[in-house]
């Protein structure tokens, strides 16, 4: 069996060690000595002068492989949009998954600032390039670095937004019409999950249009005949997340991997 997770650095995960409830699902499911169960992280890297590949990746094979086995895909990559997931249709179709996992629209719809003045620096101006830390680095010295910095960003950010009441990257339609194409290439069973809570100190505004983004997804997966899980109802954030209030930590990632685990066995 194949199940196919698509997402952006909530399915990843963030940091070296990339904590993700992909791999406390592997390990939740492996936990129960049911079935071997396989974990493929593949994201895409741009090829350098030195080394000509396009693809970074994990494998974490249990045991010896049986037809029975169960393989956990995590195509989901950092930085990347619902629309990119139209590229991995070929792959994602090799593989006749039994399941696809869609985890979208966190990081299209984070309000963020609507304009940025001439001043800003050219450093600060990609679309996450402002957004809060998850977390400052155990060397004090790195440590004090990042925490200056990013106070600085933080405290600019905040009054840019509060000045132009901020935007997200995409609209609600525009998200749910690449939902809605990438659910009609799927002729499998598709999971949708619903966003998880956003903090409105860090990031204003965006609950409330989480809140809408939500009913829409729920409103495109409905509409297309597949399954919407809103995994994020009645989770309790305090202490599952980064200090960004946006990120899972391991304890989120534990916490989403259980709720996860109860719905699909």
């Amino acid at each position: 069996m194949n199940w196919v997770f698509l997402g952006d650095s909530l399915t990843e995960g963030v940091g070296s060690t990339r904590i993700s409830y992909v791999t406390e699902l592997t390990r939740q499911i492996r936990a129960t000595g049911r079935l071997n169960v396989h974990e493929l992280r593949l994201r895409h890297v741009e090829p350098n002068g030195q080394v000509e590949f396009n693809v970074a990746g994990k494998i974490d094979v249990d045991g010896s492989a049986h037809s029975s086995d169960l393989w956990l895909w995590n195509l989901a990559c950092e930085g990347q949009t619902i629309e990119t997931d139209l590229a991995r249709l070929s792959l994602i179709k090799t593989l006749h998954p039994d399941l696809v996992v869609i985890f979208r629209g966190s990081l299209e719809s984070i309000i963020r600032p609507a304009t940025l003045p001439s001043w800003v620096p050219q450093s600060w101006r990609g679309y996450a390039a402002m957004d809060p830390r998850c977390y400052f680095s155990t060397t004090w010295w790195r440590k004090a670095k990042q925490q200056a910095f990013d106070a600085t960003k933080q405290r600019v950010r905040l009054k840019l937004i509060a000045r132009d009441a901020g935007k997200p990257l995409m609209d609600v339609d525009t998200v749910a019409a690449h939902l809605s194409t990438l659910l009609r290439a799927l002729n499998t069973r598709v999971l949708v999950l619903g966003l998880l809570p956003v903090d409105e100190s860090s990031f204003p505004g965006s609950p409330a249009h989480f809140a809408l983004v939500n009913d829409k997804l729920r409103q495109v997966a409905a509409a297309e005949g597949v399954e919407f899980f809103d995994w994020g109802s009645g989770l309790a954030p305090d202490g599952l997340f980064y200090r960004d209030g946006f990120h899972p930590n391991l304890a989120g990632a534990r916490s989403l991997a259980e709720r996860l685990h109860l719905r699909l066995f």
